[in-house]
């Protein structure tokens, strides 16, 4: 039995669009979300233009891209806490299960401790029961105190 090649955790980088536009894919079937389309460009510009929204590391082996992790920045005025929020964690199908999500996870940890974050924070769909378990453990724990709210804007 020969041993998988290690596994890098890196920051993503332009070139990587496509392999991040096709696990977000993928991502978005698994929650029965709309198709986004295999379009790099707003990727491109979400996450490596001049303005960026997002940040996204990637987990690698051998070259191929199996999963990611992307987070924003937030602050909260009246805590004055400065969290990180975990917008996307996907790895692809195929790659579940080997430690990839908690690699990916515990590299946004220390990227969120260096920033002086007090806590990174993910929305879970209630429907992804498949990712209920990974999350446990993790160690993520459900806040009761917090209810999202989500004020839709309309599409122009």
């Amino acid at each position: 039995m020969t041993s998988a090649a290690p596994v890098t955790i890196r920051d993503a980088q332009s070139c990587d669009a496509a392999a991040i536009a096709q696990l977000s894919r993928a991502l978005a079937a698994h929650v029965a979300d709309p198709d986004p389309g295999g379009d790099t460009a707003l990727i491109a510009e979400a996450c490596f233009g001049p303005e960026r929204w997002i940040e996204v590391i990637v987990a690698e082996r051998g070259g191929e891209i199996l999963g990611l992790a992307a987070s924003c920045r937030r602050f909260e005025l009246h805590t004055r806490d400065r969290t990180l929020w975990l917008a996307d964690l996907v790895v692809a199908e195929g790659a579940r299960s080997q430690g990839l999500g908690s690699l990916l996870v515990q590299a946004l940890s220390r990227r969120a401790r260096a920033l002086g974050c007090t806590a990174i924070v993910a929305d879970l769909w209630v429907g992804n029961a498949s990712a209920r378990p990974f999350y446990d453990r993790i160690g993520a724990r459900t806040n009761a105190d917090i209810e999202i709210r989500v004020i839709d804007l309309p599409r122009r």
